[in-house]
């Protein structure tokens, strides 16, 4: 196609409608959602807190557990180790008194 050669004048660059005065309906709309998300927010962020209260209450229970089976460990092989040394002093002192 070939190009015109007459010359053309832009159009008017599109503008944004104003507003009208007084009327706030759309403003009021936009502030009312925000602060429906606000509240939706603020309503996680509660209940995210009080999960996290709960899992340091579990987390500490746990580890005063963990804390008392390693104690409840440690009697256990301090015991077996005292009766191992009793029973290895007596196989020792019977050997000895009986191949003398």
């Amino acid at each position: 196609m070939p190009r015109s050669s007459k010359t053309t004048t832009p159009e008017d660059s599109p503008t944004q409608p104003s507003l009208p005065s007084g009327d706030y309906s759309y403003t009021l709309e936009i502030v009312m959602n925000m602060q429906r998300s606000l509240g939706s927010l603020l309503e996680a962020v509660n209940s995210l807190k009080e999960d996290s209260k709960e899992y340091r209450a579990e987390l500490k229970t746990l580890g005063k557990e963990f804390h008392g089976a390693k104690v409840g460990v440690r009697w256990v092989i301090g015991v077996c180790l005292g009766f191992g040394s009793l029973i290895g002093w007596a196989i020792s002192t019977y050997i000895s008194a009986t191949h003398k």
